[in-house]
């Protein structure tokens, strides 16, 4: 079931992507150059496990295909070990390696709607009751911005679906909304082509 939601997430994502180009912008400007190319960076996530809000940060590579589809691997890591509720001796980890997806709307725009979805396995550990192995989706939805052409900045929320548990965390204990910001540091290639509807209404 985990799996066949995974690829009707991939389908989807490749019945959304489009190849229309148009002139990008920047904050700082405009760019004549539009490009598919390479990205990678961090995620920084605002998330909680139990009652307690924590910090979990990941890191990110991509391949984008026709300047709004981005496929690509990761990893989220629980920043340090926590104790579960401020428990003593209830201490609890968690990590997990995901593939995603993303999909950028008029990526050409300075700022712009983005979605996304990642899904992985990974494991979870609970005071002494060792590593558990679980699956992870993450769909989440925001804005990008374009701060330069080779750094973008997204603002997102979402939701973290953790099942597959059998330690006495449950999945509903171990699943949460989240919030995240994400770093994109790359480089690109080739020119957005011209939009012939958008030219025909400017003459």
């Amino acid at each position: 079931m985990r799996t066949k939601l995974f690829f009707l997430a991939l389908s989807l994502f490749c019945l959304t992507f489009s190849a229309n180009a148009q002139r990008e912008q920047t904050v700082l400007g405009k760019r004549n150059m539009g490009f598919s190319g390479i990205w990678g960076g961090s995620k920084h996530q605002l998330t909680r496990f139990g009652n307690t809000n924590n910090y979990v940060n990941a890191w990110h590579f991509g391949l984008e295909f026709g300047k709004a589809l981005t496929i690509g691997w990761g990893r989220y890591d629980l920043n340090g070990s926590i104790l579960w509720d401020n428990e003593p001796g209830q201490n609890f980890d968690i990590n997990w390696h995901v593939m995603s997806l993303g999909y950028a709307f008029q990526s050409y725009k300075a700022v712009h709607p983005y979605i996304s979805v990642d899904g992985g396995k990974g494991f979870a550990k609970y005071s002494n009751e060792g590593k558990d192995r679980i699956w992870v989706i993450q769909p989440a939805a925001g804005v990008e911005i374009n701060v330069f052409r080779w750094l973008h900045l997204g603002l997102e929320g979402g939701y973290r679906f953790v099942t597959g548990s059998d330690l006495s965390l449950t999945d509903r204990q171990l699943s949460n909304p989240y919030a995240q910001a994400t770093l994109k540091f790359g480089f690109s290639w080739g020119r957005y082509r011209k939009n012939d509807n958008q030219n025909s209404h400017r003459d």
